[in-house]
């Protein structure tokens, strides 16, 4: 396994190790590699952009298309009615709804009432967004300070005037870190807007968050 959304050189350099320093090298790979692998695995996503060929959905009278994954980049085919196969049905015109990252969004004269909605879109991230690529380092450097303390509670940073801490109500116990990513808690927050969300087989609805 290779590091996908940090360089070691950024670790490196989160971390105020000099560049051509190789000592930790190894173990920063390894810690990199090991939240990036946590990350993935908690959101349940691959930050990355998956097109979506002919999801069929049912439909009703709302004005609201809500396809089954998020966040919506782009639609490229809107079709009402069809066969359950796939097949047939009417291209909408692109002017008769708007995109949202959650929804497909029908105008006034868009149609309403169809039995099937037929969607061709995109969804998903174009790479790791910046506050995920924080997550990941704030991880490694939390793990490379357990390390270094021989301890599984999390110290505090300062760098560059910016003081950052993983604090606990047991100052050292443990209790900081989310016991089910191995990552430390306030990370695990930070990431919880991004957990892989499957809106159920319920299509013309708004999104219950």
């Amino acid at each position: 396994m290779a590091l996908q959304f940090v360089t070691l050189d950024q670790i490196k350099e989160w971390l105020l190790i000099e560049l051509a320093e190789t000592k930790y090298d190894t173990v920063l790979t390894l810690f990199g590699e090991s939240v990036e692998t946590a990350v993935l695995n908690f959101t349940e996503t691959s930050f990355s952009l998956v097109p979506i060929v002919g999801e069929i959905l049912d439909a009703n009278e709302s004005d609201v298309v809500a396809p089954q994954n998020s966040p919506i980049v782009s639609v490229q085919n809107l079709y009402f009615g069809g066969e359950t196969d796939g097949t047939g049905g009417s291209l909408v015109d692109p002017k008769q709804y708007r995109v949202t990252p959650d929804a497909i969004v029908l105008t006034n004269q868009g149609p309403r009432g169809r039995n099937r909605i037929r969607i061709d879109y995109t969804w998903g991230y174009d790479g790791a967004p910046p506050d995920v690529i924080v997550a990941i380092l704030q991880g490694v450097e939390a793990e490379f300070r357990r390390k270094g303390r021989k301890s599984i509670g999390i110290g505090g940073r300062s760098k560059k005037d910016e003081s950052e801490r993983y604090t606990s109500a047991g100052g050292g116990d443990g209790s900081a870190w989310d016991a089910k990513t191995g990552l430390p808690k306030e990370i695990v927050a930070k990431l919880k807007v991004y957990q892989r969300f499957e809106f159920p087989t319920q299509p013309m609805a708004t999104r219950n968050v």
